[in-house]
């Protein structure tokens, strides 16, 4: 039945499984980038700069990586919800 829908549920499941990992790899690799940010002995400019770079970068961050997490979710559902139809159509069709 999956074919017929043109879903692979083994592709949904691997596609949620690897936009699981982006979110993690973007979540770890930002935080450790700016934690070396300092403003310190920079004029007010640049240090003003800086902090606003990090409050958009930060809220760009968590944004993409909720979005990489709903995506994730809708893939593994989708491989769920259509093994788990496969499923049911079969039993009720030998249950004839």
């Amino acid at each position: 039945m999956a074919e017929k829908f043109a879903c692979d549920p083994q592709e949904a499941d691997a596609v949620a499984r690897a936009l699981s990992r982006t979110g993690s790899d973007i979540q770890l690799s930002l935080t450790q980038l700016l934690s070396g940010l300092r403003t310190e002995g920079v004029g007010q400019p640049v240090a003003e700069a800086l902090r606003d770079f990090l409050h958009a970068a930060t809220t760009t961050r968590t944004n993409l990586i909720e979005s990489v997490g709903t995506a994730a979710g809708l893939f593994a559902g989708l491989s769920e919800g259509t093994l788990d139809l496969d499923q049911l159509l079969a039993a009720r069709t030998t249950q004839t």
